[in-house]
């Protein structure tokens, strides 16, 4: 079984790629479309496109983080565990709750890329996102790292 572990590691590793790689992409997306306000809605549904890649990429990460957790014998409350795994759900419920919706209020704007009402809606998403991703890289971190953060 724990042959398995570095097969496991290396979906992981590409599960991270595609999840944050693409959510890196976003910004970059967005300040094109900024220059070019007619190609704001295509815009957005490239970023959704990518989203879906993304999502992908984070269950792809949690199926593999909990099969590494089965197959090495790693206890579920090993600290740097049970913070990234905490954290990954913190992160979950904010892109649920809070992103979602303000992105579809973002995209409902779009036709009108330089109204205030839609400058206020992508601000909003912008720093919901800007709060996830640096969610993310904290439980980036925290999963190569392993600090010791108690006991």
């Amino acid at each position: 079984m724990l042959a398995l572990l570095p097969y496991l590691k290396f979906l992981h590793i590409l599960g991270a790629i595609l999840a944050l790689g693409a959510n890196f992409t976003y910004p970059i997306w967005l300040r094109l479309a900024r220059k070019e306000p007619g190609a704001t809605q295509f815009t957005l549904h490239g970023i959704e496109a990518v989203e879906r890649v993304a999502n992908t990429g984070y269950i792809f990460l949690f199926v593999t983080g909990v099969s590494m957790l089965l197959v090495g014998g790693i206890p579920w409350t090993t600290p740097w565990i049970l913070s990234g795994l905490a954290l990954f759900f913190v992160v979950g419920f904010i892109a649920g709750v809070f992103y979602l919706p303000a992105q579809k209020a973002q995209n409902k704007l779009a036709d009108n890329p330089t109204g205030a009402e839609y400058l206020a809606a992508e601000e909003r998403a912008s720093r919901i996102g800007i709060l996830v991703i640096g969610l993310v890289v904290l439980i980036e971190f925290l999963m190569t790292v392993k600090p010791a953060l108690w006991g």
